[in-house]
């Protein structure tokens, strides 16, 4: 007879003979094995594929890199749009400077210059002026071109943006650009209540009278201002000058429209400083009119993009600038005096 017989029996037969993973056996190493394997490949494969990436963008960002790139769209001889965007300053081709750096703009001219497939240039300009300098550099280079060129005028095209604008063959205009503000502004911050006010003394050492004028610190003389005066009339001059001569018009007619004051396009049409309202279309194909394009032109545009060394260096430059840089840079805005043909109306 077999005592071991029943429910209770069965149920110790079974647990005797389930099986028992040993931690310790070959088989049990390997899996532990390959599962830590595919944790470290599922955790470095994502990593990886980042680092791929990135090689792969700064490769690309210092290929492009380069001081200028054209963009083209269509096919046969084209018409090439040049653009002044933002206030003007001077500097050269590799400044990456944010507005229209007069180098970029020149180098832009050059390239539409020297390429034979482009017959004609659009200048596209959105500009309240700027620097005296800038903009004189821009107008001489516009000056010295022997293709046609045609403005179009955007939101803004006032000031320093009106003076490159003048030597062109055709201005458009929308009817709500806000052109005009034809002149020369300075200005001069005078501080010295405030500086007495909070009690700083202010000490200037000069070699003359006048090598401190326009100082925040100190009121101007009669004899400075007058200085002053004969600089901004100076440079008002060539500005009524540069707008008779590219516009056609007598210079005490030019003196009338050039007291400051701003013009709708509509009214730039009026009183001869555009020849008609229209848009950036408008433009290319008058542009591709004067150039004696037939049919569609093609369109070349210029691109700049500043090597991947300089993109980072500008980043870490940011990061580095501290409260104090920033307050030293407005200070020195603040007590430099600069002449400019800009629009500093709303």
């Amino acid at each position: 007879m077999n005592t071991d017989s029943g429910p209770n029996a069965s149920t110790d037969t079974m647990e005797h003979h389930q099986p028992v993973i040993q931690l310790n056996s070959p088989s049990a190493g390997k899996s532990a094995i390959w599962v830590l394997a595919a944790v470290i490949v599922g955790f470095l494969l994502p990593v990886c594929s980042c680092a791929v990436l990135m090689a792969a963008g700064i490769t690309g960002l210092g290929f492009l890199g380069s001081s200028s790139s054209t963009s083209s769209t269509g096919t046969g001889d084209a018409v090439a749009v040049v653009k002044v965007e933002g206030a003007i300053s001077s500097g050269d081709k590799e400044d990456y400077s944010t507005g229209a750096v007069s180098g970029m703009v020149i180098e832009d001219l050059r390239q539409a210059a020297e390429d034979v497939t482009v017959k004609a240039i659009v200048l596209r300009v959105d500009s309240p002026g700027g620097t005296v300098t800038g903009s004189a550099q821009i107008y001489e280079a516009l000056l010295a071109m022997d293709k046609p060129v045609v403005v179009s005028m955007g939101g803004v095209a006032a000031s320093g943006g009106y003076y490159v604008s003048a030597p062109a063959d055709f201005i458009y205009a929308r009817a709500d650009t806000v052109t005009g503000s034809l002149g020369v502004i300075m200005t001069l911050y005078n501080a010295e209540e405030l500086i007495s006010e909070i009690g700083v003394d202010v000490i200037t050492i000069t070699s003359g009278p006048n090598k401190a004028m326009g100082s925040s610190w100190d009121e101007m003389s009669p004899e400075q201002l007058e200085i002053f005066n004969q600089f901004i009339d100076e440079s008002y001059n060539d500005f009524v000058q540069i707008v008779a001569d590219g516009r056609g018009l007598d210079v005490e007619r030019v003196r009338e429209l050039a007291d400051g004051r701003i013009y709708s396009g509509r009214q730039a049409v009026d009183n001869g400083l555009a020849d008609g309202l229209g848009n950036l279309d408008d433009a290319v194909q008058k542009a591709a009119d004067l150039g004696g394009i037939t049919g569609t032109p093609r369109i070349i545009e210029y691109q700049h993009i500043p090597p991947f060394e300089q993109l980072l260096f500008g980043i870490s430059s940011r990061i580095a600038s501290s409260e104090a840089d920033q307050i030293i840079e407005t200070f020195t805005k603040f007590t430099t005096p600069s002449i400019e043909y800009r629009y500093v109306g709303p």
